[in-house]
């Protein structure tokens, strides 16, 4: 179902003409695979998904499900607005098994949140795949208690939620108290608050993929004991935090270029608005990477294994 650990957003790749690059795909999922995540979603807010047709996504599903060859679970993206869509891609989910599916409240029902409950009803109505709730709303507090414990109640089929809202921190906790333990809790933006969100019990956290070795050890260290070891891993890592996560276009675009550096992409396209970097964003941008780099070495030297860097376009 909805495993516990690190649960990695994978991006989506595009060649220098815009269209999916699926041989880099394939690579970003046999790396995350490699770097000790736990399961993978594809076709999330960060792998662009706005910008994608159904043709495209099912398409990143198939091929992402291919490359990891049932060694991990494998998690739906399913949002959209167009609820005929959604039932399309949960279909597909389903009947090619995979583990799970993650559904976003649309972002126009915060402002009209007695239609919450009504829009899930409708997508979710004969389901059988577990659903993950995507409370994606950064600059606000994103669904009241009660709309979700309502939710919870007529949807069995509900089996957890990834928290992005603002702040994260209390609402894990509520959320655990409200619904409890069984009731799997995530939180994926609010990475930057890592610590907090292990301390409060969360069962995942849900990064993008470039990563995953540095969270995966971050995670690990911690429930084996190590607090304090990770708060001194996690403190090193807060300089990347700062500057990717002033909003989500930047997100995008530094990890890409990380990807790249690494040989697992081939280009940093991207469909989303790009943000408007200027040469010192670059030059900040290449300090950091390297910074990021050096910390995955370390890791890597305390006990994790990295993979072999591949040239782009192998």
């Amino acid at each position: 179902m909805i495993p516990r650990g690190i649960i990695s957003i994978l991006q989506t790749a595009f060649t220098p003409a815009g269209e999916l690059d699926l041989k880099s795909q394939a690579r970003l999922t046999e790396d995350a695979v490699d770097a000790g995540a736990d399961a993978l979603i594809c076709t999330g807010v960060a792998g662009e998904v706005t910008y994608l047709s159904l043709e495209e996504r099912i398409l990143l599903l198939r091929t992402t499900m291919s490359a990891a060859a049932g060694r991990i679970p494998l998690i739906a993206g399913v949002s959209d607005r167009d609820a005929g869509l959604v039932r399309t891609l949960i279909g597909w989910a389903e009947s090619n098994r995979l583990a799970a599916c993650m559904l976003a409240v649309p972002q126009d029902l915060y402002q009209t949140p007695s239609q919450i409950v009504p829009y899930f009803r409708e997508v979710l109505e004969g389901v059988s795949l577990p659903v993950m709730l995507q409370d994606f709303q950064i600059d606000g507090k994103g669904m009241g208690a009660g709309i979700l414990s309502e939710l919870a109640a007529q949807l069995p089929v509900i089996k957890g939620i990834k928290i992005e809202t603002m702040p994260a921190g209390p609402k894990y906790t509520a959320v655990k108290r409200t619904l409890g333990k069984d009731f799997h809790v995530s939180g994926g933006w609010a990475v930057s608050q890592f610590i907090e969100a292990m301390d409060r019990g969360v069962d995942a956290m849900i990064p993008e993929s470039s990563m995953v070795r540095v969270y995966k050890r971050l995670f690990t260290v911690y429930e084996q004991g190590g607090r304090e070891e990770a708060v001194s891993l996690f403190r090193s890592l807060l300089p990347v935090l700062s500057f990717t996560n002033q909003e989500v276009g930047n997100s995008i675009k530094f990890f890409k270029l990380l990807l790249v550096r690494k040989g697992i992409f081939s280009s940093s396209v991207m469909r989303y608005p790009e943000p408007e970097w200027d040469k010192i964003s670059y030059a900040i941008a290449e300090e950091l990477i390297e910074l990021y780099l050096e910390i995955e070495e370390r890791c890597g030297a305390a006990g994790g294994s990295l993979t072999e860097r591949r040239p782009a376009g192998q």
